[in-house]
């Protein structure tokens, strides 16, 4: 029970550096009082220290300990719980474990009024990172309410009637997107170019001679006609994103935001019928070679599903849905994110 000059005990290290196994010998002594009553100079207990540190095998540990659990709401001397320290700090996989748990209080205020999404909007504006951006997924899908909603003024926003303010904010704001918006553009274009230079030149060449004069000599093959209409879906759908994107270089940030919404997914598509274009398209001239055909027929399915993969985790997954169903769909994608995350580390 000796403490050092933070007031942390051996349960606290313990906790701190996520030696589960060691916590469960503490507790079990005889001589250990109450957790509830072991806490160090700041007002923490053993489970603000394990989500302070982001050690989601204690905080795990804990919340199927029901002796322990109950520790899970409380506030240190500035009124934080444990989910605020874990916000606080950005550790995503431990902010996730605790707002799935229904014993945690999600509406809990620190003495600044603050809930934990208050805390991490902070950062959100600011380009944020990828652990940023899980933590504040976590919160938002698990219906975590800004305590602004609630009736406090804590977080201000400025109002169209604030003339040059507005438009400072606006600025601001905007340059955030603008390399984003520009690349995608840029991206569009690429795919516009290679998918109308593809488009000429058909894989197989024409007739040269009558009859049929002009007519793609592999017309009637279903390849072909799977290569038509992959290339014909990825040079519309560019197209279409550049349009999307320009609308989202007039200046105004709720149009970018809404463009950039609708022009990602749009991208998504004209990539992977590219890819399935592309695979058609060698199929076709090196079908007489078998084993060659298959092999690169396998090599692209892979390939292509790797994409859809990643796009998919870029743009919908992990969700902010608070729908239980889609909740339940982004837990493994989340997981991949931050073990992703973790690399950096």
């Amino acid at each position: 029970m000796e403490k050092d000059k933070d007031g942390l005990s051996p349960l606290h290290l313990a906790c701190a550096g996520g030696h589960t196994k060691v916590v469960e010998k503490l507790l079990e002594h005889d001589h250990c009082p109450d957790p509830r009553e072991i806490i160090d100079n700041y007002g923490r207990n053993m489970v603000h220290i394990a989500a302070l540190m982001g050690k989601f095998d204690v905080i795990k540990y804990i919340l199927q300990d029901d002796g322990l659990v109950d520790m899970i709401n409380d506030q240190d001397n500035e009124g934080n719980t444990p989910l605020h320290l874990a916000t606080k700090k950005c550790h995503p996989k431990v902010v996730h474990a605790l707002t799935w748990n229904e014993r945690v209080d999600l509406t809990s205020v620190n003495k600044k009024n603050e809930t934990a999404l208050d805390i991490s909007l902070k950062y959100k504006p600011n380009n944020p990172s990828l652990r940023q951006r899980l933590v504040w997924t976590a919160l938002k899908s698990a219906c975590v309410v800004q305590h602004a909603e609630k009736g406090s003024h804590s977080i201000k926003v400025p109002l169209p009637q604030s003339g040059i303010y507005y438009q400072r904010w606006q600025n601001e704001n905007m340059d955030l997107y603008k390399d984003r918006i520009n690349t995608l553009i840029l991206v569009s274009t690429i795919i516009t170019t290679v998918a109308f230079s593809t488009g000429i030149t058909l894989p197989g060449g024409t007739n040269s001679s009558d009859p049929g004069h002009g007519m793609a000599l592999m017309l009637k093959h279903a390849w072909f006609k799977l290569f038509i209409f992959c290339i014909t879906v990825s040079m519309y759908g560019s197209i279409s994103a550049i349009i999307i994107l320009i609308w989202a270089q007039l200046g105004d940030i709720t149009l970018a935001i809404y463009s950039l919404k609708v022009a990602m997914p749009v991208l998504g598509v004209t990539l992977t019928s590219l890819s399935v274009a592309f695979m058609a398209a060698v199929h076709l001239v090196i079908s007489d070679l078998s084993w060659l055909a298959t092999t690169i027929m396998v090599l692209c399915v892979i390939f292509i599903l790797m994409l859809l993969f990643l796009y998919v985790l870029l743009c919908w997954f992990p969700s902010e849905s608070r729908n239980p169903f889609i909740r339940r769909i982004s837990y493994y994608p989340f997981l991949f994110e931050t073990w992703l995350d973790k690399q950096d580390d």
